[in-house]
C-alpha cells in the first residue's frame, strides 16, 4: 500500500508514504529509497514537492510531541522542522512561488492526544518556518493552482448533501464555489487551473475546471461537458504534474499516469486508437521489508494446553509447547517432548494455554491519514487475546497501511486482514455501482490490488447485482463476506448464492428444518455478532448490564476512561427476556449442529472484550463452552481459509497463544483472566503488553496516563 504518491513537477521522480516512512525513486523502474536521513523516532506522511522540484515537505507523527511539517531536499538527507508548534497536521502543499505552505489542521482526543486542536482548518506557514496563520477554519485539501494568491479547498456543499469545490483568498474570503457533488470524495485542481481530478465511485474522473459563480454540479454521469474516467479499475491519491499536462493516480503499491492530450479525445475519429483507454500498465512503488519474526526458542511448560486439534479439544494437562521463531515446533504432554537445551523455559503451571482468538467480523480504528505509534484500541484488543481480526469494511488506504506496518513490527496489534471499503449498493459517497460483471469485476479487482482477502457484498438492492459481486471475487480467489441487514430473504438467497459469508444475524428467534437443512448443505459460513444483534436488546448491553466493564483490570489499562466509562458506567438495564442474543445465539447453534461454520464476530463493539462477550453469549444460546471457545479459534480460521496457520496449536503452525489464569473448560466466563498473549512467536504480559522472554518491547505511557 503506498499511499499519497506524488511525482515530481518534471515527471521523473516520485515520492511517497510506505508504511510509516517516506521513499522516493526514479521513474519509471529505479529502486526506491528512503527520503529522509532523520533518527527514525517518529512517522512520515503526506509527502508533497515544491512547484521547482527542489524540496519535499511532509508531516512528522510522534505520539508524544504530536505532528509536525518537515521539509527536506529533493536529493533526501535530513529535513528541517518548519512548524514552531505540535498539532495534528496533514495534506502540505507549496505555493506556486514556493514561499509558503498550506495544510490542514484537525483535532484528536480519540485514537491520539486531544492536546492542539483548538484551533482546526486550514492554515499557511512560511516554507522556511515559522509562525502559522490560520487561513479559515472551514475546508480540507487545500491546494494551489497556477495563482499564490487564491487557494482551493473542499468544503460541506452549501445547498445539499455532498462536497464543493471553493476557491479563496489567503484570508479565506472572496469565495468562489466551482463545482459539486453529492457522492465525491476529493477534488484536485491542475496547476495550470484548466482541468480538474475527482475521486467517485473509486474511480478517478476529470474534466475542465469551471470558472466559479454557478457551479457545476458533478455526477459521474455528467455529459453537458467533457468528461473522462481516468482509472481503470479505480485509483487513490489523484494529482497533476508537468505543469497541469499529466494527470497521475495510484491503486495498491502501482502508479499510474495519463496525459491530457489522450483524457480529452474529443472523438474517436480524432485517434487512431479509437478513444481514451485507461492505462493497464503503471510504475510499480512495491518495498519489499521484512516481516516481524523472533529468533528465540521458547518452552511453555507444566500448563493444561488446550489445543483444538480434535472435537474434544485436544487437552493436554501438563502439557508443554516449544515455538521456534514464529512457529509451534512442539506440542505435547511434559514427559513426552525433549526441550532443546536453548530453549528460554517459561514455567505457566497451573494455568491454560489456548489458541489466539480470532475475531472474524471487526471493525478497527486505525487512524485517519496519521496512523498512531501505539493504538490504544489494538493494544487492548491484543492484550485480551485476540490475535488475528478480519475487518469486512474500513478504508483501504488504511486498513492495509496498517497491516503491513502490523506485520514487520512498525505498530503493534493483532493480525490485520480486511475487505477494505465495502462494495456499497446504498446512495452515498461509499456507493459501488454496479451495473453489469464487469462493473463488479472492476471493484474487486480494486480491492484485491490494494491488499483484500475477502469482499463485502453489501445492500446491493437487486440479486443479480450480488450475485456479478460473488462472481466476480469467485473469479479473483477471494472470500465474499456478505450483509442482508436484518433482512431475513436477502440472507438466504445470499446463502443460495454462494457467499463464504453471511455477516449479522438472522432476526428470526427461532429456524426450522428447511433453513437448517438447506444452509447446513452449503459450504456458507455464519458470523451472527451477538453483541449487535438485531430484533431486540444486544450481547453488548446484556454484558454491560452484568458486569462492571470500566473496572476491567486489562481493559481499563489501555482504553482512554473518557471513552470507557461514559458507555459502561451509566447502563441500560432490562429483564433478561428483552435481550433477544440468546435466541440468535440458539438459532446459531442449531446451524453449527448441522455443519455450519459459526464465529464471533465482535464488531468493534468493546475492544478485545467483547470477542469474549461473543463466547459467553454462545454458551447462553446453547453452546458448551469448547464450542465456543472452537467458534473464536478453528472455527473463524477455517471460515477464513487460513487453518493451515492458525486456529490450533499444532506443529507447524504459527505461535498465536493465550496463557489464562482459569480453566475455561469448565467456566468460559473466565475466558478474560488473561495472563500472557503470544502472538508470531513473541510473548507479552497481557496487563502491560510489555515483551517477555523473546525481545525487550516496552509500552510507553498513553496520552491520558
Amino acid at each position: 500500500m503506498a499511499r499519497n504518491a506524488e511525482v515530481s513537477p518534471d515527471g521523473s521522480r516520485v515520492v511517497y508514504e510506505s508504511a510509516g516512512l517516506l521513499y522516493i525513486k526514479d521513474l519509471p523502474d529505479g529502486e526506491p529509497k528512503l527520503l529522509t536521513r532523520d533518527r527514525r523516532n517518529h512517522f512520515e506522511y503526506d509527502p508533497t514537492w515544491s512547484r521547482n522540484g527542489r524540496k519535499i515537505a511532509f508531516v512528522t507523527w510522534d505520539d508524544d510531541e504530536l505532528g509536525h511539517i518537515h521539509s527536506v531536499s529533493a536529493r533526501g538527507g535530513r529535513s528541517e522542522r518548519l512548524t514552531n508548534r505540535p498539532g495534528h497536521y496533514h495534506g502540505p502543499r507549496y505555493a506556486p512561488d514556493g514561499r509558503s505552505i498550506v495544510y490542514k489542521v484537525t483535532g484528536g482526543g480519540y485514537l491520539t492526544s486531544p492536546d492542539w486542536s483548538v484551533e482546526t482548518g486550514v492554515f499557511v506557514i512560511p516554507a522556511k518556518g515559522g509562525d502559522s496563520r490560520r487561513i479559515t477554519p472551514n475546508g480540507s485539501n487545500p491546494h494551489f493552482g497556477a495563482r499564490d494568491d487564491r487557494l482551493y479547498v473542499t468544503r460541506a456543499a452549501e445547498e445539499g448533501e455532498g462536497q464543493a469545490l471553493v476557491s479563496i483568498d489567503l484570508n479565506g474570503e472572496a469565495p468562489r464555489t466551482h463545482a459539486s457533488g453529492e457522492y465525491l470524495l476529493r477534488f484536485e485542481v491542475a496547476p495550470d487551473d484548466r482541468h480538474f481530478a475527482f475521486r467517485e465511485n473509486y474511480h478517478i474522473y476529470t474534466l475542465p475546471l469551471p470558472p466559479g459563480g454557478n457551479p457545476l454540479e458533478i455526477t459521474t454521469g455528467l455529459d453537458s461537458v467533457a468528461m473522462t474516467k481516468a482509472s481503470g479499475d479505480g485509483g487513490n491519491y489523484p494529482h497533476w504534474n508537468q505543469g497541469g499536462a499529466t494527470l497521475n493516480w495510484t491503486l495498491g503499491a502501482t502508479l499510474y499516469r495519463a496525459g491530457v492530450h489522450e483524457l480529452f479525445v474529443l472523438t474517436p475519429e480524432d485517434d487512431e486508437d479509437g478513444g481514451y483507454s485507461a492505462p493497464e500498465l503503471g510504475a510499480p512503488l512495491a518495498v519489499h521489508l521484512d516481516a516481524d519474526v523472533p529468533d528465540s526458542v521458547v518452552a511453555l511448560t507444566g500448563a493444561r494446553v488446550v489445543t483444538m486439534s480434535n472435537e474434544a479439544g485436544g487437552v493436554i494437562e501438563n502439557g508443554v509447547i516449544v515455538v521456534n521463531g514464529n512457529r509451534i515446533v512442539a506440542v505435547g504432554s511434559t514427559d513426552s517432548i525433549r526441550i532443546p537445551d536453548e530453549a528460554l523455559r517459561v514455567d505457566v503451571s497451573g494455568k491454560t494455554i489456548i489458541p489466539g482468538l480470532i475475531d472474524a467480523h471487526a471493525h478497527v480504528s486505525l487512524g485517519v491519514g496519521v496512523i498512531p505509534e501505539q493504538n490504544w484500541s489494538t493494544y487492548a484488543t491484543l492484550a485480551l487475546g485476540v490475535t488475528t481480526v478480519h475487518d469486512p469494511s474500513n478504508d483501504a488506504t488504511e486498513v492495509f497501511a496498517a497491516s503491513e506496518m502490523q506485520r514487520i513490527g512498525r505498530i503493534l496489534g493483532p493480525r490485520i486482514f480486511s475487505t477494505g471499503d465495502i462494495v456499497y449498493g446504498a446512495k452515498s459517497s461509499y456507493f459501488a455501482d454496479v451495473t453489469s460483471l464487469d462493473d463488479a469485476r472492476e471493484h474487486v479487482r480494486r480491492l484485491k490490488a490494494q491488499g483484500a482477502i475477502s469482499v463485502k457484498n453489501y445492500n446491493q438492492p437487486r440479486r443479480e447485482q450480488r450475485q456479478q459481486v460473488t462472481t466476480a471475487a469467485r473469479e479473483e480467489g477471494m472470500l465474499v463476506v456478505s450483509e442482508g441487514g436484518s433482512l431475513f430473504h436477502m440472507d438466504l438467497s445470499m446463502v443460495a448464492d454462494g457467499n463464504s459469508t453471511i455477516e449479522h444475524n438472522l432476526p428470526q428467534s427461532m429456524l426450522y428444518e428447511d433453513v437448517l437443512q438447506f444452509w447446513g448443505q452449503t459450504n456458507v459460513a455464519y458470523t451472527p455478532t451477538l453483541v449487535v444483534t438485531y430484533g431486540g436488546l444486544t450481547a453488548e448491553d446484556y454484558w454491560y448490564q452484568e458486569t462492571d466493564v470500566w473496572k476491567h483490570p486489562i481493559l481499563s489499562n489501555f482504553v482512554p476512561p473518557h471513552i470507557l466509562q461514559p458507555r459502561s458506567v451509566r447502563r441500560i438495564k432490562a429483564p433478561l427476556g428483552d435481550f433477544h442474543h440468546i435466541k440468535s445465539a440458539a438459532t446459531a447453534k442449531l446451524l453449527a449442529d448441522r455443519g455450519v461454520f459459526v464465529s464471533i464476530g465482535a464488531h468493534g463493539q468493546r475492544e478485545g472484550l467483547a470477542s469474549h462477550w461473543e463466547m459467553w453469549s454462545f454458551v447462553q444460546g446453547g453452546m458448551s463452552p469448547l464450542e465456543a471457545l472452537r467458534s473464536a479459534t478453528l472455527t473463524p480460521a477455517r471460515a477464513l481459509g487460513m487453518d493451515k496457520d492458525l486456529g490450533s496449536l499444532e506443529v507447524g503452525k504459527l505461535a498465536d497463544l493465550v496463557v489464562l489464569d482459569a480453566n475455561i473448560i469448565e467456566d468460559i466466563h473466565q475466558s478474560d483472566q488473561i495472563n500472557m498473549v503470544m502472538l508470531n512467536g513473541r510473548l507479552y504480559d497481557a496487563a502491560t503488553l510489555n515483551e517477555t522472554v523473546t525481545g525487550d518491547r516496552r509500552t510507553k505511557p498513553f496520552y491520558w496516563q
